[in-house]
């Protein structure tokens, strides 16, 4: 488990500053999403797993307040300085960044009011496993939000890329595009909350006006686990796939990222 969540911490951490360039216009908006869903409130304790440059962790910190605390965890360092750079930024003295496997992050005292997760619980290497133990991690009642890509997000944006990558290469279909497609629409969510433990699941959809250009396409595709496809290109192969991706993208009149997530939270007694 750790060797690949590694990995998945170097791909994220390689591409940090291509991936925070894409906070304010994404990330910071899905984030901000999670955050009201799970509405924490003055004096809660937050768990952020998956935690990246803060884009959940950041509002559920403004949201708790000086008596409250936020733990921020992820594998990525370097977007985890990112997060502690916006941070202090803020001047947010209740949040912390840890480069951990959330999954064995060790809660505090009876555990966390609300535990939340953008974006990341389809990274895990078994989902169902993975994510149960972050539900642990609650205190008895506690909140547990997840937000994951609605069914056919991203679409126009993926298949160019990945067509591209494959003039170079063959691509095998990663791990979690199959673990997203079991709970990519509102209803396989909320069954999947249940399947957990959780209890009265309330599941949303939310759609993201987010404008693409063919250069803000290539900044996202290095700076998201999509830069894992590049892994041992030679400079060369990569400019030929950017060149082939632009293409594809000006057929296809690929100018928008379809954006769009499923958000859920349910209770967690035990």
């Amino acid at each position: 488990m750790a060797a690949e969540q590694n990995t998945v911490g170097d791909v994220f951490s390689a591409g940090a500053e291509e991936f925070h360039r894409w906070s304010p216009g994404l990330w910071d908006r899905v984030g901000a999403a999670t955050a009201a869903l799970a509405a924490p409130v003055v004096g809660e304790s937050v768990l952020d797993a998956c935690c990246g440059a803060g884009a959940s962790a950041l509002p559920a910190a403004r949201a708790v307040g000086p008596a409250g605390r936020v733990d921020a965890v992820d594998l990525a360092e370097g977007l985890l300085a990112i997060g502690e750079r916006r941070a202090r930024e803020e001047g947010l003295e209740n949040i912390r960044f840890h480069a951990h496997d959330v999954t064995s992050w060790p809660a505090p005292g009876d555990g966390y009011d609300v535990v939340q997760c953008a974006l990341g619980v389809f990274f895990f290497p078994d989902m169902d496993r993975d994510t149960a133990a972050l539900t642990r991690k609650l205190r008895p009642g506690g909140r547990f939000v997840v937000t994951v890509w609605e069914k056919g997000a991203l679409s126009g944006w993926q298949s160019a890329l990945r067509g591209a990558v494959e003039t170079e290469r063959a691509l095998p279909r990663p791990p979690q595009m199959d673990q997203l497609a079991r709970i990519d629409t509102t209803d396989a969510l909320a069954a999947w909350l249940t399947g957990l433990g959780g209890s009265a699941p309330q599941v949303a959809r939310r759609r993201f006006e987010v404008p693409l250009s063919p250069e803000t396409a290539w900044v996202l595709a290095v700076g998201s686990g999509t830069r894992r496809m590049l892994d041992g290109l030679s400079p060369e192969a990569v400019e030929r796939v950017r060149a082939e991706f632009t293409a594809r993208l000006t057929a296809d009149g690929v100018t928008d990222l379809d954006a769009r997530v499923v958000m859920g939270t349910a209770r967690f007694t035990a």
